[in-house]
């Protein structure tokens, strides 16, 4: 759970009046990691949803609303923010924290178990749309969790590993390897806006059509061979890397965005890069907080991603991302 700015109704009905809402009830929405988010009742038209950005000031929310808005006008299935009713852009201030409101789109996310390769197939259509349209986005934001970036993180743990449980700083000096292994990473030159969080969290379905792909505060400059392997990982690794979900996620990108002879040779370094960048930021943001303030990530889950994939080898591992 993420509610870490409470939120009254009264105050509600403030920040709703703001956006042109009559609110006249609050709920809480207890998911998410990082930021509060709330659901909006309001007397005319369909709910909203309200999020107070705990880790982004205002002007990186504005930001991050105009690629959300370009996105949704060149046929990305993401909700746009809502302008103010003064027309003073689309963010407000709550107890000092930036807020925006959405559109509440109803859907759910799917849990690994009920997942299809066709559940896959749209959803590596998706991510190709977010990428074409990304193409043209300037400036796009910048990449906060790139090769140096992982490299600024482990040095941090390095010097704090007396506050890490001993498994964690135990594994440190493998990671720091891993990381000096792949060094400047060459993902086949070209870039876009890539999402960077692709997880089933963060994708509305209905109806097993996929109604959103949410929550772009990752998004950066990137490439999309990264994109590609990061959604790989988290939507086909239940105990194991399934082939049959994988291969369906990349046939269905292929169907709308070609990746390239070079990018898809890449795309190995790519699903280990992304396995190394979510075991390390997993233990800088959960590892050194205490338990119960948000919901727990186990970093585990993708140290035993990246060796999923180091199994199947550099050699073998674009024939197994083909369907069998």
């Amino acid at each position: 759970m993420a509610l870490l700015t409470p939120m009254t109704l009264v105050e509600a009905q403030a920040l709703g009046a703001l956006f042109g809402l009559e609110v006249v009830a609050l709920r809480p929405i207890a998911a998410g990691s990082v930021n509060s988010n709330f659901g909006l009742e309001c007397v005319r038209g369909d709910p909203a949803f309200l999020r107070v950005f705990e880790e982004s000031d205002a002007p990186a929310v504005e930001r991050q609303n105009a690629l959300l808005a370009w996105l949704g006008a060149r046929g990305v299935a993401t909700p746009a923010p809502l302008a103010r009713a003064d027309g003073a852009g689309t963010v407000a201030t709550h107890r000092g924290k930036p807020v925006s409101v959405f559109p509440f789109l109803p859907g759910e996310h799917l849990c690994q178990r009920r997942l299809r390769p066709a559940h896959l197939a749209r959803l590596g259509e998706a991510l190709a749309r977010v990428h074409l349209a990304g193409e043209g986005y300037a400036p796009p934001p910048p990449n906060r969790f790139g090769a140096r970036e992982l490299g600024l993180r482990l040095a941090d743990l390095h010097a704090r590993r007396s506050e890490l449980p001993a498994d964690v700083a135990a594994l440190l000096p493998e990671l720091e390897s891993r990381l000096a292994e792949l060094g400047p990473l060459d993902l086949g030159g070209a870039t876009t806006v890539v999402h960077g969080d692709v997880f089933r969290d963060n994708v509305l379905w209905r109806d097993d059509e996929l109604v959103a792909i949410l929550d772009f505060e990752s998004a950066s400059a990137g490439s999309p061979a990264f994109d590609l392997m990061v959604t790989m990982l988290a939507w086909s690794f239940g105990d194991a890397l399934d082939r049959s979900l994988a291969a369906a996620l990349l046939a269905g990108y292929l169907r709308v965005r070609d990746l390239g002879p070079v990018m898809r040779a890449a795309l190995y370094d790519a699903a280990r890069f992304a396995a190394l960048r979510f075991a390390v930021t997993r233990i800088t943001d959960y590892e050194l907080r205490p338990r119960g303030v948000v919901v727990y990530k186990d970093y585990r889950r993708f140290v035993a991603r990246l060796c999923a994939v180091e199994a199947i080898g550099r050699g073998d591992f674009a024939e197994w991302l083909q369907a069998s």
